[in-house]
């Protein structure tokens, strides 16, 4: 949802991805594939992430650290709120739209031939 609101930045694209998954943790490489940012990228929003403690190193694994939102961070709580309130609103919207499109076909009274 973010990007749609605030843009593609490389930045913004790792805040959504990591906010539609709050409660797991990813390494630098799972973070570059789904959030569509190059691994040399993602090393340096990490540290700014980081830095803002917005994101927190979880654990390591093999040679790989893993991070995930910071969900003690009152920012990121309120990103989060701000994210879920988003999705209900546009699928309010959208709900309304398709209700609008919704045109029932009525038929004659007579049943058609089925032929098979």
């Amino acid at each position: 949802m973010f990007k749609d609101i605030f843009g593609n930045s490389p930045q913004t694209k790792i805040l959504d991805f990591l906010a539609d998954h709050p409660n797991y943790d990813y390494n630098v490489s799972d973070i570059s594939k789904h959030s569509e940012v190059s691994r040399p990228t993602v090393y340096k929003i990490i540290e700014i992430l980081l830095k803002k403690k917005l994101i927190v190193k979880t654990r390591e694994s093999g040679n790989s650290s893993l991070y995930q939102l910071n969900m003690e961070n009152k920012l990121v709580k309120v990103l989060l709120k701000f994210d879920f309130e988003l999705a209900s609103q546009i699928a309010e919207m959208e709900s309304k739209v398709d209700v609008k499109k919704y045109e029932p076909i009525l038929t004659s009274s007579k049943p058609k031939a089925v032929t098979i």
